[in-house]
């Protein structure tokens, strides 16, 4: 993740993205990428168009499947910078 942050050539983007990511659907990794831009799930259910309790659902399935608590400030930096691996 360092790597990837520094932008170290050897960094392996595909594999950082599929161990962080993987299993993830487009609806969680865009509740993700919303949650991190606004920093709450109201406003994130807002910029979605979807009800904030939906969201705040969206963030436990994310929880449950990847193992990261995007409200946690460590795995929202570890998931925020896979989704940035994962469009470069």
């Amino acid at each position: 993740m360092v790597a990837l942050l520094t932008g170290h050539p050897d960094t392996d983007r595909p594999r950082l993205t599929r161990l962080v990511l993987g299993g993830l659907d487009d609806h969680l990794l865009a509740s993700i990428d919303a949650h991190v831009a606004t920093g709450s799930a109201d406003a994130a259910a807002a910029r979605l168009g979807v009800h904030p309790q939906t969201l705040r659902h969206r963030l436990r399935r994310t929880r449950e499947l990847s193992g990261r608590d995007p409200r946690r400030t460590w795995d929202r930096l570890v998931l925020e910078v896979a989704l940035l691996g994962s469009s470069a």
